[in-house]
């Protein structure tokens, strides 16, 4: 269905472990916010791909020091998580695809692996007000060089820096709705639920099973998994 193995062969050759897997030592919980989006799909095909068949949700967890994204799909062969930590304004994009794990860890300030940059961006407030997922939100007006749309955030929380995961990191505040393009994959994400919670601070930390791969190699990856042979 995808591309040939020795494509993924390939890629695998090119992997080395890291030395340091962990951030700083943390506490064992930390509390977050975890919102779950519900992701609607702008295209009916990302690439070769029917996007009738790919994951319906995501879950983000905000907290003191990180901002973690998931996505789970094809049935439970595909997982993409980005990891931002916020001191350092990097994200570390982990991928898990048929049984293979790799990582690789963003340049301060750089989008993480495979989401694409819009370009210029111009917000404008519209003074639009309502509940999303619960929170109350404030639209915005995006406009861009290749036309407009709305997206919305919440101040009903704060955390720092709570949107580097995205293409949004000026906007101070977390989105409630929004819309992102990973490789070929275009997405508009809406809130659907939010909690406040204590979560296992472990799942910032990079399993050992995980070897590191440069930006282009993971990009690379994440290309290949929407073409078929």
């Amino acid at each position: 269905m995808f591309r040939t193995k020795s494509l993924f062969c390939f890629l695998l050759l090119t992997v080395t472990f890291s030395g340091c897997r962990r951030a700083r030592e943390l506490p064992e919980t930390l509390d977050a916010y975890n919102m779950v989006y519900k992701i609607d799909y702008l295209e009916d095909r990302a690439g070769d791909i029917p996007t009738k068949i790919l994951p319906g949700k995501m879950h983000a967890y905000y907290t003191k020091y990180f901002v973690l994204t998931r996505i789970d799909g094809f049935f439970n062969q595909f997982t993409l998580e980005q990891m931002a930590d916020l001191r350092k304004r990097r994200v570390t994009t982990m991928l898990t695809f048929f049984g293979n794990k790799v990582y690789c860890v963003g340049e301060p300030g750089l989008l993480p692996a495979g989401i694409k940059d819009p370009g210029r961006m111009h917000f404008t407030e519209t003074g639009e007000v309502q509940e999303i997922g619960g929170l109350q939100s404030r639209t915005l007006l995006v406009e861009t060089d290749t036309g407009e749309y709305r997206i919305s955030y919440t101040t009903d929380f704060t955390v720092r820096r709570p949107n580097i995961c995205t293409p949004y990191s000026s906007i101070d505040y977390p989105l409630t709705d929004f819309k992102i393009q990973l490789s070929y994959l275009k997405m508009h994400l809406t809130c659907s639920e939010f909690k406040s919670e204590s979560i296992d601070s472990k799942i910032f930390n990079i399993p050992p099973e995980y070897k590191s791969v440069t930006r282009e190699v993971m990009e690379d990856i994440i290309n290949s998994l929407f073409t078929k042979d």
